[in-house]
């Protein structure tokens, strides 16, 4: 089984909320937490005989409005998909382990820990530019970082994704 294989993870009103990897969507459905929608055309060996791997899911359970409209949580992983594992000061391709996360504004010059400050950096940058601001590391940016939304995050996935999932991704 690939592990390349993602599940589009919809709300109770088939919104989307996520895309998720298939041991999470298996999962979810095991607990009873979603149902699902579609499956690929293959399954995942249990001592059952076979588990069907789901394409779409969705929510069986409530999640109030707010705590998923408009938001995108921080994290190192969404850094990294946003700035599609690519250096921001020399563009070098960084893999999962040997990315780091980089505070353009130093925290000790008061910079904040959010999307509009934190871009992906090979260490050999980051070492660079340390504690210091961009003029006085003499680095510059490839691109302006800012908050991505769900198309920023999982555009390759998207730009690929199942003919099913057409018609809950449009306009997302």
């Amino acid at each position: 089984m690939s592990a390349l294989k993602h599940t589009l993870l919809l709300d109770r009103n088939y919104m989307v909320l996520s895309i998720i990897d298939w041991k999470r969507a298996i999962k979810l459905v095991v607990k009873g937490k979603a149902e699902p929608i579609n499956y690929y055309n293959m399954k995942i060996k249990s001592g059952t005989g076979g588990v069907g791997v789901p394409s779409i899911l969705r929510l069986v359970i409530i999640i109030p409005w707010r705590a998923h409209m408009g938001r995108t949580r921080f994290s190192r992983k969404n850094i990294m998909l946003r700035d599609t594992y690519k250096c921001q000061y020399c563009g070098a391709t960084l893999s999962r382990t040997s990315g780091t996360i980089d505070h353009i504004i130093p925290k000790s010059a008061g910079g904040i820990t959010d999307y509009t400050n934190c871009v992906a950096c090979c260490k050999k940058c980051n070492e660079t530019k340390g504690n210091k601001t961009l003029e006085a590391s003499g680095l510059k940016l490839l691109t302006k970082p800012k908050k991505p939304n769900i198309i920023m995050l999982y555009k390759n996935i998207i730009e690929t994704a199942p003919e099913e999932w057409k018609n809950y991704i449009v306009g997302v």
